[in-house]
C-alpha cells in the first residue's frame, strides 16, 4: 500500500509549506500583487486570525512565525523569500508510473509506485524539446497475482498539476524458463491485435494524450498527461487482462523513458520561523502548466526590525549614560577628596591658631613679666654691674617678645593673604633697621584686593626677607637699606638694596645665610638673585609666583 500524503512538505531548514486541499480555505483580501495576473498574498504574524493587509509589512523583532498564504491565479506558481531563499521553491506535487498486480477475478492486490515530482533533469519547457531519461526497475510478482497492468497517473496529492510523458515502455520476465513464450510489452506496444493496449481513465481522462498508439503505426507510442485541473486526474493504463498471466514470485524487468514537470495548484501557505532582523521580499512568480514563467506574479516587502538593544542609538545612549554616571561619580569622588582636604586644612589652621593664642597668652605674658621685673630691678639697684645685667635681661626679654610676636603671626591662619604679608614685612624691616640704628626706606605696593596665599608661601617668603635684611645689618656695614615690594604678572617681587661693602670672600666661604634663602625660595617655586652694585653695595631680588 502507498503511504498517505502528509499535510506538510519541507522546503528548507528555515520554513515549511502547508498545502491546502481545496480553494478558499483561508480566503481574505490580498495585500499586494503585480503583473498581469491576480495572484494574491496574505501575511499572518504569529498565527494571527487576521492578516496584515499592506504592500510593506513590518513584523515585530521577536516574531516567532510568519505565514504567507498564496492564492494563485494561474495553475502553478513558484516563490522565494529574498534574503533567506537562494533558489525558487514550488509545492511538491507528484505523478506516478505504476505497476499493478491483479487477481484472476479482477481485484487489485498491489500497486508499485515510481513517483515523478518537480522537474526532470532533461525538462526544457515542452515534451518535444525535452530530453527523456531512461529508467529500469525490477518488480517481484506477489502471491495470488495472475495479471499485471501498467499505468501512468496524475492522481498524486490533491492539487497536483503538470506534464508527465513516457515512452519505450517495456515489461518482460527477468528470467524465462524453457518453453516460456509470453510477450508482455515491448517499446510501448502490445501483441493482442484484437484489443487496444492503452486506455484512458481517471476523473478527467481527456487530459491524457498520446501519439502512435496503434499497433500498426510506425514508431513507438508516446504517452503523456497534461494535468491542468487541480481537482481532477487522468490515467493511461493497460487493461486488466490485456497482458499475459504472470507467475507469483517471478521477477519482472520494467524499462521506460520519461520526462516531466510536476507542481501544485490551488491555495498554499508558507511558514518562516524566527527570521533574523533585516529587510526581505516575498516574491511569487506565476507559471504555466509547463513550468515556464508567465511574467506576472506578486510580491510583499517585509521588514523585521532589529531589537532596540542592537540599534546604534541604544548603544550611544548607554555609552552616554555610562559616561555621565562615571563623570558624576568621579566628580563626587573629587569633591569628597577636596572636602576632606579642606577639613584637614581647617583642622590644621585651627590648631595653628590655638598654638599661636597659647604662645601669645602664656609665653608672651611671662616674657612681659620678666621684662618688667628686669626694668624694676635695674631702676632700684645701685650696683653698676648688676644694672647692666638686668638691662641685658630686659633687652633679651624684649627680643623674645618680638620673636614670639613673629611666630604667632606666622602660625595665625588669618594672615594667609597678600595684604597681611606686605604689612608684616614693612613692619619687620622697619623694626630691624630701627633697632640697628640704620636708615630704612620702604617702597611697598598698595594691596586693594583680597588675594589669598598659602601658609608655606607666607612663611618662606617672610623668613627669606628677614634673613636678607639681617645679613645686610650684620655684614654689610651699610648706613641705609632700601626695600621695594611690587607685583608683576602675578609674581611677587621684593628687592633689598644696601650701600655697604657687598659680599667679601670670607662671607662667601661662611655662607652668610644665602644658601638658606635660595633653598627657601625654591621651595615655593621662587628665585633669589644677588647682584653686587657699583661702586659699593649689594642688591638681593626675591621673586615667587603668587598662587
Amino acid at each position: 500500500m502507498r503511504p498517505p500524503y502528509p499535510g506538510f512538505f519541507p522546503c528548507n531548514a528555515r520554513h515549511r509549506v502547508r498545502l491546502l486541499c481545496g480553494l478558499g480555505l483561508l480566503a481574505s483580501t490580498p495585500v499586494a500583487w503585480s503583473g498581469s495576473g491576480a495572484t494574491a498574498i496574505d501575511v499572518f504574524i504569529d498565527q494571527a486570525q487576521e492578516p496584515v493587509r499592506a504592500e510593506a509589512v513590518t513584523a515585530p523583532f521577536d516574531v516567532a512565525e510568519l505565514t504567507f498564504h498564496v492564492d494563485p491565479e494561474p495553475l502553478r506558481v513558484r516563490y522565494k523569500l529574498e534574503g533567506i531563499d537562494r533558489d525558487w521553491h514550488q509545492g511538491a506535487g507528484e505523478m506516478n508510473f505504476i505497476v499493478r498486480f491483479i487477481k484472476g477475478n479482477g481485484d487489485q492486490i498491489l500497486q508499485v509506485f515510481f513517483p515523478a515530482t518537480g522537474d526532470s533533469s532533461g525538462w526544457r519547457g515542452s515534451v518535444e524539446n525535452s530530453e527523456f531519461i531512461a529508467r529500469r526497475e525490477v518488480v517481484t510478482v506477489p502471491l495470488e497475482a495472475q495479471y499485471v497492468s501498467i499505468a501512468l497517473s496524475s492522481s498524486g496529492p490533491p492539487n497536483t498539476v503538470g506534464i508527465f510523458a513516457a515512452r519505450g515502455i517495456t515489461v518482460e520476465p527477468a528470467e524465462r524458463l524453457a518453453g516460456d513464450d509470453r510477450r508482455f510489452i515491448v517499446d510501448g506496444r502490445g501483441f493482442d491485435l484484437a484489443n487496444p493496449l492503452w486506455t484512458k481513465s481517471g476523473t478527467h481522462p481527456s487530459m491524457a494524450s498520446g501519439t502512435n498508439l496503434g499497433d500498426d503505426a510506425e514508431g513507438a507510442p508516446l504517452l503523456f498527461i497534461v494535468d491542468d485541473d487541480p481537482t481532477a486526474h487522468a490515467d493511461w493504463a493497460t487493461g486488466v487482462y490485456s497482458l499475459p498471466k504472470v507467475i507469483p514470485g517471478e521477477l519482472l524487468d520494467v524499462w521506460w523513458e520519461e520526462t516531466y514537470t510536476v507542481g501544485m495548484g490551488g491555495d498554499f501557505s508558507v511558514d518562516y520561523e524566527r527570521l533574523p532582523p533585516g529587510d526581505y521580499r516575498f516574491v511569487v512568480e506565476d507559471l504555466a502548466v509547463s513550468g515556464l514563467p508567465l511574467g506576472s506574479g506578486a510580491a510583499v516587502v517585509l521588514e523585521v526590525p532589529r531589537p532596540y538593544w542592537e540599534k546604534w542609538w541604544f548603544w550611544l545612549a548607554c555609552i552616554s549614560a555610562t559616561g555621565l554616571l562615571a563623570g558624576l561619580w568621579g566628580r563626587h569622588l573629587i569633591r569628597r577628596r577636596i572636602n576632606r582636604h579642606l577639613r584637614n586644612a581647617r583642622l590644621i589652621a585651627d590648631e595653628r591658631l590655638r598654638i599661636a593664642r597659647d604662645l601669645h597668652d602664656d609665653l608672651g605674658t611671662r616674657l612681659s613679666h620678666i621684662s618688667l621685673l628686669g626694668s624694676h630691678a635695674e631702676s632700684n639697684i645701685h650696683d653698676q654691674e648688676a644694672k647692666a645685667t638686668f638691662r641685658q635681661i630686659t633687652n633679651m626679654s624684649g627680643e623674645l617678645v618680638s620673636a614670639l610676636s613673629e611666630t604667632v603671626w606666622m602660625l595665625n591662619s588669618n594672615n594667609d593673604d597678600l595684604e597681611s604679608l606686605v604689612d608684616f614685612l614693612c613692619r619687620l624691616v622697619s623694626d630691624l633697621c630701627r633697632l640697628a640704628e640704620i636708615r630704612c626706606r620702604i617702597d611697598a605696593m598698595s594691596v586693594t584686593e583680597d588675594r589669598p596665599i598659602s601658609h608655606e608661601f607666607r612663611h618662606n617668603f617672610s623668613l627669606s626677607v628677614k634673613e636678607t635684611v639681617n645679613n645686610a645689618l650684620k655684614h654689610s656695614q651699610a648706613s641705609e637699606i632700601k626695600m621695594k615690594i611690587w607685583m608683576e604678572n602675578s609674581v611677587l617681587k621684593i628687592s633689598v638694596v644696601d650701600n655697604g661693602i657687598g659680599i667679601q670672600e670670607d662671607d662667601r666661604r661662611t655662607g652668610s645665610g644665602l644658601e638658606s634663602i635660595t633653598e627657601r625660595m625654591k621651595s615655593i617655586r621662587g628665585n633669589c638673585v644677588i647682584q653686587a652694585l657699583e661702586p659699593c653695595g649689594l642688591s638681593v631680588l626675591l621673586t615667587a609666583p603668587v598662587k
